[in-house]
């Protein structure tokens, strides 16, 4: 990536969706209290965000909640901060109530759907599905040129073998990258049924394997890189020699979220980890933001064969440990075999390059931080 700093500006957590994954189920944490210390709007003035634009080049990243149910406070960062490259993380519903050309100034959209509407409705609620294609639909009727990501939860139910094709095949999207639901209940396990190490070794793998598989043959028949993010990313490192000294994402490297209250964090998700600052404060300095966090074992190249590769997973997920060490460890499996079903195709990779019919460039992706998840 380029080494520009993204933020998150969380502009609410009101949402007009009661997600499966986000804790609108039956599951129940029964052994960890889920505490949110952040107010459910902004109560800071909006004036101290040009603090942000001291950053030559920043990259912002509306967030929620669903932050397109103020779509004011876009309208208002945007105007004032018009250099800067703007991402959207969005459920898509209510993209048609935005003005087209807010939208159209966004260098990336990221797209909350699962898979075909069947996978996508049952998880997120009737229509959903529905409501985000038309959306997207629409979004690029109205000129949309940038970006458009499938942003895919993973989690019980989920084919990843199934929705991602699916997704694929819809010729909607330029990239595709998904998260697990994973390390975010407890006891472990109990979202998955407790099946979770059943249905990553049935499933999960095995479905990776074919998805890589038709991934590269595509690369033969076609000479066409499909933007499936967690693969073209550890490929470009391993041709390029790039090595991983912390997390892909950034959390609080180079990444940071402005919480509704001001807090300055490492993570939107990431309530009770570390508070750096408080953006309406006088001695908050944008240039001291960076290189804050730490990442903790067992995540580290002493104890991982991939970390190079990997730069460790989540970071929330590393100090909060919900699963447990074990469950930790068991996620971690996911990533250590995918790395390696990727470092397999190399050789037929590297052959393509050889023969001209593809340049490492095409695995460049993403070039920004424009908060992918490269790491499931």
């Amino acid at each position: 990536m380029d080494g520009r700093k993204i933020w998150f500006l969380t502009l609410t957590q009101v949402c007009n969706l009661r997600c499966k994954y986000c804790g609108s189920d039956e599951v129940y944490d029964t052994e960890i209290e889920d505490l949110n210390p952040w107010p459910m709007e902004i109560n800071y003035d909006l004036k101290y965000l040009n603090r942000i634009s001291e950053d030559s080049d920043p990259i912002v990243c509306f967030y929620g909640g669903e932050p397109t149910v103020r779509p004011q406070i876009i309208y208002q960062v945007m105007d004032m901060m018009p250099h800067a490259e703007f991402v959207l993380q969005t459920n898509g519903t209510l993209l048609h109530t935005l003005k087209p050309e807010y939208i159209n100034k966004m260098g990336t959209i990221l797209i909350s759907v699962d898979g075909n509407a069947e996978v996508t409705n049952n998880k997120r609620g009737k229509g959903t599905y529905e409501k985000a294609i038309e959306n997207v639909k629409l979004i690029k009727l109205n000129g949309y040129k940038g970006d458009l990501i499938a942003r895919m939860t993973i989690s019980k139910g989920s084919d990843i073998f199934r929705d991602v094709n699916y997704l694929i095949n819809t010729k909607l999207f330029d990239h595709i990258h998904w998260q697990l639901d994973v390390c975010w209940d407890a006891p472990a396990y109990v979202s998955w049924d407790f099946k979770f190490l059943e249905w990553r070794d049935t499933n999960y793998l095995p479905g990776l394997h074919r998805l890589i598989d038709e991934w590269v043959d595509e690369m033969k028949n076609n000479g066409k890189v499909q933007g499936i993010a967690p693969f073209t990313a550890i490929v470009y490192s391993i041709l390029t020699g790039e090595k991983m000294t912390r997390v892909r994402c950034g959390s609080g490297f180079s990444s940071f979220n402005v919480a509704t209250n001001g807090d300055v964090t490492g993570c939107p998700i990431a309530p009770d980890q570390d508070i750096y600052g408080k953006i309406q404060n006088d001695d908050f300095n944008e240039k001291d933001m960076k290189d804050k966090a730490h990442l903790l074992s067992p995540c580290n190249k002493e104890e991982c064969d991939v970390f190079e590769l990997c730069g460790g997973r989540c970071m929330y997920a590393n100090e909060s440990k919900w699963w447990g060490d074990d469950g930790f460890k068991e996620v971690c499996v996911t990533v250590k075999e995918y790395i390696k079903m990727l470092q397999d195709k190399i050789p037929e990779i590297q052959q393509l390059i050889d023969s001209g019919k593809l340049t490492v460039e095409d695995f460049h992706y993403p070039s920004f931080n424009n908060s992918i998840e490269v790491i499931p």
